[in-house]
């Protein structure tokens, strides 16, 4: 039919606007899909402009918006109208697929980052709250980290917020979930501000790049306290760790971790910083 033709019956079709109530979208979409060239009037007349479609052609919107719904965008439907078949194609599906798989397992990562981000806060709100500093035991599981080497200089912020660090986890195509981890290899050294060295550690969700270095962090017990506010002074926390170990019978590793449950990331107010301190340590046998 020449959509141009002067002579049509258009009793025998539907306006513009008929359609858009009909199957419940705006005309502006309407012309959209005609701009895409998904779906293009059946008669449009010269004299005023008006678009009239046939029912067949209408009965392709409801189409388009099943093919919306399992995720393909309007620019990937060509034109539907001109095929038999629609846009159906096995390789369109399974192209699909494959991205939506993707787009699932973006989400997946988002939501255990947020999720585990959220569940630092309550934590370190907790400890706040509750002025928790006492000194504890618990057990970690052995889970395998994300970390690079570094210099430390005792500037905190450079050191949690890590503009090299994360620029590390871009090139290697890696997501991380969790707080930031310091590891220093030796504690009486990082008790007296005498620590040069540090690994920086996080969990990732996700790595793109199979040969990244891991290293495992959990998997035994550790002396564990909560140090509230700046961690430039973490120090005394430290001393009040290796005393509680010594009177309750417990052999310390020479190095710690710092877990840094609230800090620059959540906030620049250094006296909400929350900082869990973990040593490795043993129960002695008597």
């Amino acid at each position: 039919m020449n959509k141009m033709e002067n002579c049509v019956d258009v009793n025998q079709m539907y306006s513009i606007g008929e359609v858009a109530k009909i199957c419940n979208v705006s005309r502006k979409t309407l012309r959209f899909y005609e701009q895409l060239g998904l779906i293009t009037p059946d008669y449009v007349c010269l004299e005023n402009g008006y678009r009239y479609y046939t029912e067949k052609t209408m009965n392709l919107i409801p189409v388009i918006k099943y093919y919306k719904q399992m995720g393909f965008k309007l620019q990937e439907m060509g034109n539907v109208q001109n095929t038999g078949d629609y846009f159906y194609q096995e390789t369109n599906f399974l192209a699909k697929l494959s991205e939506l798989k993707r787009e699932e397992q973006r989400i997946r990562n988002s939501y255990t980052a947020v999720s585990d981000w959220l569940g630092l806060l309550r934590e370190g709100s907790i400890a706040i709250e509750n002025q928790l500093s006492n000194v504890n035991v618990k057990y970690l599981d052995r889970e395998s980290y994300v970390f690079m080497e570094q210099d430390f200089c005792y500037n905190y912020m450079d050191a949690v917020i890590n503009i090299p660090w994360v620029n590390y986890l871009e090139e290697q195509g890696c997501e991380i979930t969790g707080p930031v981890i310091l590891h220093f290899e030796n504690c009486e050294e990082k008790m007296h501000c005498k620590s040069r060295k540090m690994k920086v550690m996080q969990k990732p969700v996700s790595i793109a790049n199979s040969e990244t270095p891991l290293t495992f962090f959990g998997g035994q017990m550790f002396l564990s306290s909560y140090y509230l506010g700046d961690p430039s002074n973490v120090c005394q926390q430290y001393q009040k760790m290796l005393e509680w170990a010594k009177a309750n019978d417990y052999r310390c590793s020479d190095e710690v971790y710092e877990r840094y449950v609230i800090d620059y990331w959540s906030t620049m107010n250094a006296d909400n910083f929350v900082t869990e301190l973990l040593i490795p340590a043993e129960k002695l046998r008597k």
